[in-house]
């Protein structure tokens, strides 16, 4: 039986919040907390940070789309930002965001909601809205999470996205062999079950609610950002990795790992 798009975010959303409690248990959870206890911390990488700074940070209020632990939008506030509003719909998640906001007495808004459901009080208030790695294999609609980008936007607002190249989607995510082989069509249209938990940290299964990851071409994305009401000012792909694809990287048939994407708000 097919599920409706409500029932997959519904999905999605249980077995995030029964997740955040494994990612408690690794080393990396308590590296976050040390590390944002020190002013100025940052776990953005270079392309990120750069790509950022250059579009201008200072004075902005900036959003965060689907924020997890807010670990990056609080390294936004930490480089200058001059106020951080984070949405996500896993209430656990959040909940850690607002432990490492506290750790380094850092001001941000952390907001619990679906993402196609954030309140209208929220409407052209934000300069810049970023969207990182891991969130539109979540979205069984690009073009309702586009259109909520263009809502919270400004006049003239930026939409940043740096996120996993979609071809990824066609290798199981601890595919050793390399080159890598695919085991799934980069056309596929209908959503991947899982049943075995999503702790990206340790990449151990355990016995999970179920989630739903949606298959989105390069394609998809950009003609949704595009028709959606955006103007593209930038697009590069990278060969390297920015989440969980080490072994894919310098290799001498290699794969685009990682995208930026910045798409203008007209008006």
């Amino acid at each position: 039986m097919s599920l409706t798009k409500d029932q997959i975010v519904a999905a999605n959303r249980a077995s995030w919040n029964e997740a955040a409690a494994h990612h408690r248990e690794h080393d990396q959870w308590t590296a976050l907390l040390k590390g944002f206890a020190q002013p100025g911390h940052s776990v953005l990488d270079e392309t990120m940070a750069a790509r950022l700074q250059a579009i201008g940070l200072e004075g902005r209020a900036v959003a965060q789309l689907c924020c997890n632990n807010a670990r990056e939008l609080l390294s936004i506030k930490n480089l200058g930002a001059a106020s951080v509003t984070g949405f996500d719909f896993a209430e656990e998640f959040l909940d850690q965001g607002r432990e490492l906001a506290a750790a380094g007495g850092i001001e941000a808004e952390l907001v619990q909601t679906d993402i196609n459901k954030i309140p209208s009080d929220y409407d052209g208030r934000f300069d810049l809205a970023v969207v990182t790695i891991g969130v539109f294999g979540w979205q069984p609609d690009l073009a309702a999470f586009f259109a909520t980008a263009q809502r919270i936007l400004k006049p003239g607002g930026r939409i940043f996205i740096y996120e996993d190249h979609p071809i990824l989607n066609m290798y199981e995510d601890r595919e050793e062999r390399l080159p890598p082989v695919p085991d799934e069509s980069y056309f596929r249209s209908d959503p991947y079950r899982s049943d075995d938990g999503l702790d990206y940290w340790a990449k151990e299964d355990y016995d999970a609610k179920p989630c739903f990851w949606m298959f989105h071409k390069m394609s998809d994305v950009i003609m949704a950002l595009v028709t959606s009401g955006f103007a593209i000012e930038d697009f590069e792909e990278f060969p390297h990795n920015i989440g969980t694809r080490e072994q894919f990287e310098n290799q001498p048939q290699q794969l685009p790992l990682s995208y930026v994407l910045v798409g203008r708000k007209e008006g």
